[in-house]
C-alpha cells in the first residue's frame, strides 16, 4: 500500500526502515537511544525549572521584605545600652569623656 506519490503511508517508519536496511540494527538502536535521552533530559528539566521559579519568587519576597524594613526609619532609640538623656556631650571634669562624667 502506498500514497499517490509512491511513498508509504508513514514516512517516519519508511526512514527508519531504510536506516535499518542500510546501516543495521545498531544504528537504529543508537537513534532510539538518542531519542530516549532527549526525552529523559526534557522530563528532568521540568521540575528543575519549577524549582528555580519557586526559588526566584521566594527570593523576590525576601528582598522586598528586607528593603521595606531597611528603608523605614527607626521607631525608637538605636542604642538601647545607653540612656539617651546622658548621651549629649556635657562638660565634665578634665581628662574624662562626657559619658564617663555622667556615670562617675
Amino acid at each position: 500500500m502506498s500514497t499517490p506519490d509512491g511513498m508509504p503511508p508513514n514516512p517516519g517508519a519508511a526512514l527508519l526502515g531504510r536506516l535499518l536496511e542500510r546501516n543495521g540494527t545498531w544504528a537504529l538502536l543508537r537513534v532510539f537511544a538518542a531519542l530516549a535521552l532527549f526525552l529523559v533530559l526534557h522530563l528532568i528539566r521540568i521540575p528543575l525549572v519549577v524549582l528555580a521559579r519557586i526559588l526566584a519568587g521566594v527570593m523576590a519576597r525576601l528582598d522586598a521584605y528586607t528593603t521595606r524594613h531597611v528603608s523605614t526609619p527607626p521607631r525608637g532609640p538605636i542604642n538601647q545600652f545607653f540612656d539617651p538623656h546622658n548621651s549629649n556631650p556635657s562638660p565634665g571634669p578634665p581628662g574624662r569623656m562626657h559619658w564617663e562624667a555622667a556615670h562617675a
